[in-house]
């Protein structure tokens, strides 16, 4: 963005609260750069997405009425900006393995050294956790997103339909396609072990 813009911008915010739209900056920019990345499975083009979602919520500030919290509104923003750039690159798989190389603001658990947690068992979760996350990256994306919503970012179901803009049965009703696809796919992965 030129620097003429955001004068432009800080203009038609005169009346925004800054400390007010920093505090809701700060408490949901991991939660925003969180879903992108899930989303996108990109840690540079998530950083980029996060950005834009915050452009366009300081520009939209004025109007945000408050009806729902503000992480449901920028959850919303953020859906919508990463379905326009899927769409807009034609993507149709999201995540691949490279993108599960532990980029997330989550810290990892510790776990104590037991035979249940040795190398081998520790690389059979990893691999399957690589293949959960590959086969979600393989659903359609409305269902994608709603489980990355309610799974990665715990998020209720009416926030869900707020979020993606939807009523609360369709949520129920794409939350149910996903797993019934992702226990199909998976299949195959529980009889081998």
């Amino acid at each position: 963005m030129k620097a003429g813009e955001m004068a432009q911008d800080a203009a038609k915010n005169a009346d925004l609260d800054p400390d007010a739209f920093q505090k809701i900056f700060e408490e949901n920019k991991g939660l925003i750069y969180s879903l992108s990345f899930r989303l996108l499975g990109n840690r540079q083009e998530a950083e980029n997405l996060t950005q834009e979602v915050f452009l366009h919520a300081f520009r939209a500030y004025p109007r945000f009425r408050g009806e729902s919290k503000a992480s449901t509104w920028l959850y919303r923003i953020a859906v919508n900006l990463v379905n326009r750039e899927l769409r807009g690159k034609k993507l149709k798989k999201l995540l691949s393995l490279d993108s599960l190389s532990g980029e997330t603001d989550r810290k990892p658990a510790i776990e104590p050294a037991h035979p249940r947690n040795g190398p081998s068992a520790e690389l059979e979760k990893k691999e399957m956790e690589r293949t959960v996350q590959r086969l979600i990256g393989s659903l359609p994306e409305r269902q994608r997103t709603a489980i990355a919503l309610q799974y990665y970012e715990g998020l209720a179901y009416e926030e869900i339909a707020s979020a993606m803009n939807i009523s609360r049965s369709s949520v129920e009703s794409l939350l149910f396609r996903a797993k019934q696809n992702l226990e199909k796919r998976l299949a195959p992965y529980l009889i081998e072990s």
